[in-house]
């Protein structure tokens, strides 16, 4: 319709069908074809001198305009597709951040170096545990070994037990009480004192005599043995005493201490599971990030290229399009000329005759001469009549022959004055 309207066809009164017609007319005299590498050839042609440049020329400015508004078209596409990639990238690099900053503040003890330290700890612990386990060991033995020597000694040692020492102070008392007897009365303070001491003292043993028994029972009901006082106020035995003790204790101190590194061991463990996790999520998530950091600079550049070549193409800078073979006026017109048509009438006017006397006497089934007789068939000729023309008949022909020459005659002068006449017309 463009092309309608600049070749001023628009003006024209033209039904639907008309314009139609008229289109399509246009389309075939319209030939495209490309010449050589980035080079295409638009031509038109038309009866018209004049609209067939201003047709050809308006092709030209079109095809520059509409592939210019295409380049540009296309490149603003382009910009706006990576633009919004880089839009998306952004946030995936966002997100990716963000969730690398929660596993950091999530993970606290997953340091640079956290798997060096958790193994050096476990070894550490687990040392330190077989240690303990050995001093555990040493220690029980110690303590069997300071059980049976206090046994033995319970067994050897001798000693005044506290039951003998309260019967030998009544004894004292009691000797000193029958003293003072012998001088005064038994209402003398001294006398009352000394029995009430001697009184005390025996109510002092009984209670002692059942302890002792109390503890007897006690200690075979245990199954120990029991151990008097006497042994126990002998030092060789006080010594074992202390040094079982100390044991005893020494064994309850590393018992604790080996629960305590069985639990840190227990939790450097766990901790070397938590950062076997985490650093398999940490390089799941660093692995997404360096991805999306690399996509995202990436899309980056080719925006920023995008951008330059949208900016030269809607400068109409970035495709360079230039008409090597402006449209012209053509002066000459194509396709056959008036004298071709002179040339050709002249042969066909020649040709013509002679093809149909040739192609008559192909079909005509007339026989003109004895001798085609003889070459056409076997038949033997026996005579032949000669035609005889009559001086009428002379006539006749003589007149038709010189019309002919005539009108031939006439026919070449008017073609060759109206040759020349065009010919000097250009």
């Amino acid at each position: 319709m463009q092309i309608v309207k600049i070749g001023g066809w628009d003006k024209l009164q033209l039904t639907p069908s008309d314009q139609e017609r008229l289109m399509d007319e246009i389309k075939k005299r319209t030939t495209i074809t490309t010449v050589g590498q980035n080079l295409i050839r638009i031509s038109y042609q038309d009866p018209d001198p004049e609209r067939a440049y201003i047709v050809t020329k308006g092709y030209a400015d079109l095809f520059i305009r509409g592939t210019l508004a295409e380049k540009a078209k296309e490149s603003k596409g382009a910009f706006d597709f990576i633009d919004n990639q880089v839009k998306i990238y952004e946030s995936k690099l966002k997100d990716s951040e963000e969730a690398l900053k929660t596993f950091r503040s999530n993970n606290t003890d997953f340091q640079e170096g956290a798997v060096q330290d958790v193994n050096r700890n476990i070894s550490q612990y687990r040392t330190r545990l077989e240690e303990l386990k050995q001093q555990l060991l040493e220690a029980e033995i110690r303590r069997s070994t300071l059980e049976s020597q206090l046994s033995g000694e319970t067994e050897t040692a001798a000693g005044i037990s506290r039951v003998e020492q309260i019967q030998a102070r009544i004894g004292q008392l009691q000797t000193r009480l029958d003293t003072l007897l012998l001088s005064y009365h038994e209402t003398y303070p001294d006398i009352i004192q000394l029995k009430t001491q001697i009184a005390e003292l025996r109510e002092l043993l009984k209670k002692e005599q059942q302890r002792r028994i109390l503890e007897k029972n006690a200690a075979e009901t245990s199954g120990h043995a029991y151990i008097d006082e006497s042994v126990r106020a002998n030092p060789i035995y006080q010594q074992l005493q202390g040094d079982l003790y100390d044991t005893k204790t020494q064994i309850a101190m590393l018992k604790v201490r080996m629960g305590e590194t069985q639990r840190l061991l227990q939790k450097e463990i766990e901790r070397a599971k938590r950062i076997a996790e985490a650093e398999a999520t940490l390089s799941a998530l660093t692995r997404d990030y360096n991805v999306n950091q690399e996509v995202y600079q990436d899309l980056l550049r080719r925006r920023e290229n995008a951008r330059v070549s949208m900016n030269l193409d809607l400068q109409h800078e970035g495709m360079s399009i230039s008409i090597s073979e402006p449209a012209f006026y053509p002066h000459t017109p194509t396709g056959p000329r008036y004298l071709h048509f002179v040339i050709g009438g002249l042969f066909l006017g020649v040709a013509i005759p002679i093809g149909v006397l040739f192609g008559l006497q192909q079909v005509m089934p007339k026989v003109l001469s004895a001798a085609d007789l003889k070459v056409q068939s076997d038949v033997e000729v026996l005579g032949e009549f000669v035609h005889f023309t009559t001086r009428h008949e002379k006539r006749r022909a003589l007149a038709t022959n010189i019309l002919l020459i005539m009108t031939m005659t006439g026919v070449f002068i008017a073609i060759a004055v109206i040759s020349v006449q065009r010919l000097q017309n250009g």
